[in-house]
């Protein structure tokens, strides 16, 4: 479960990156996280696998609480954050199976059959166990995407959550990492997907929560939640007028006050005898502030809040090539050397089956 309490993150340049988040999901979920640039999703990111810290507030995810937690324990957390990159950082050196196995090494894990038989499996799950033995050059983008869908799973945690993760692909690809992630979540994980694509958000009619200037503007279910700006022009009010039209008809929709133009804005219900329009002074709310961009400053201010010291070798989708390249060669033998020896048709062979079960954990 995460759980976020008037949760605020500033970054040593000043800027306010979050402002006040409340927000609960619960295990099993499948939530969509949207928002413009700048509006907080990256800075939600960082504090879910604890590379920043909240300022105030609270950040509890699975129990850890990340404003008080220790480095030490910063890796047992990440063991149950699988988190699905839009630039992959698959290693080029090494195969879809070492990438994925490798994974695995970096928490611990080197006996060769439970690594064999884990590993085949998320890759049948993804749909790619005839690419185990290829270089991530040798994979179509798509494909090099569900090989990084298997290195999150393959830790087997109990949270997903995927960057963008369909930000490089086309149309036909998006939609099919898409229906991948939702099986996924079928077998029992909790999916969070940060992205901008509306069209994706609307197809697969899930729980969708808007951050806009770094807070939750919006938490409704079924749909996309349209950014509101009010700023005068009658484009902006007639696309908020458009986007209320076609989506508040259906769903749950929970709406902040700066998040909709005071002429866009339902009176309150009124008893059935007096029945009438709230006023202008009674449906008046604090006005929107115009979402932040990021700077370059920023940027660098979010690598400073990075805790001390933490080895790259804590997450598992960023590892350094140096460290790859060594247990690579160290675990040829045990690993590559013989799965290379297989045949396609023995790595899809039957697993047993504690394995499935793990993967809906």
């Amino acid at each position: 479960m995460i759980r976020f309490t008037d949760t605020y993150v500033a970054y040593r340049s000043g800027t306010r990156a979050l402002r006040g988040v409340n927000m609960e999901i619960g295990d099993g979920e499948f939530v969509f996280i949207v928002g413009a640039s700048g509006a907080g999703k990256s800075t939600l990111l960082r504090l879910f696998t604890a590379e920043l810290r909240p300022k105030s507030g609270t950040a509890v995810v699975n129990g850890f609480s990340i404003g008080k937690i220790k480095r030490r324990q910063i890796p047992a957390l990440r063991r149950t954050v699988g988190v699905v990159y839009q630039d992959f950082k698959l290693i080029d050196r090494m195969t879809v199976f070492d990438n994925v196995a490798f994974a695995m090494h970096i928490v611990g894990v080197h006996d060769k059959k439970v690594i064999r038989e884990r590993v085949e499996y998320v890759l049948r799950l993804v749909g790619i166990e005839d690419k185990a033995g290829s270089l991530p050059s040798e994979l179509s983008g798509g494909e090099q995407q569900r090989a990084v869908i298997a290195r999150a799973l393959v830790n087997n945690p109990s949270i997903i959550v995927a960057d963008e993760p369909t930000g490089n692909l086309d149309p036909a690809r998006s939609y099919e990492i898409m229906e991948l992630l939702i099986r996924i979540h079928e077998l029992g994980s909790t999916v969070i997907v940060i992205t901008h694509e509306k069209e994706l958000v609307d197809r697969f009619s899930q729980r969708v929560i808007l951050l806009e200037d770094g807070r939750v503007a919006g938490d409704r279910a079924g749909g996309y939640v349209s950014s509101m700006v009010s700023d005068g022009s009658e484009l902006a009010k007639n696309a908020a007028m458009a986007d209320l039209e076609a989506h508040f008809g259906g769903g749950k929709v929970f709406w902040s006050a700066a998040s909709v133009p005071e002429e866009l804005r339902a009176p309150a219900p009124a008893p059935a005898a007096e029945q009438s329009e709230a006023s202008p002074e009674e449906a008046a709310g604090e006005a929107v502030e115009e979402p932040a961009e990021e700077t370059a400053e920023e940027t660098a201010g979010e690598a400073a809040e990075k805790p001390a010291g933490e080895a790259a070798e804590e997450t598992a989708g960023e590892i350094p090539e140096e460290s790859a390249e060594k247990v690579s060669e160290e675990n040829a033998e045990e690993i590559g050397t013989e799965r290379s020896e297989k045949s396609g048709e023995e790595r899809s062979g039957e697993i047993p089956a504690g394995a499935g079960e793990e993967a809906g954990g």
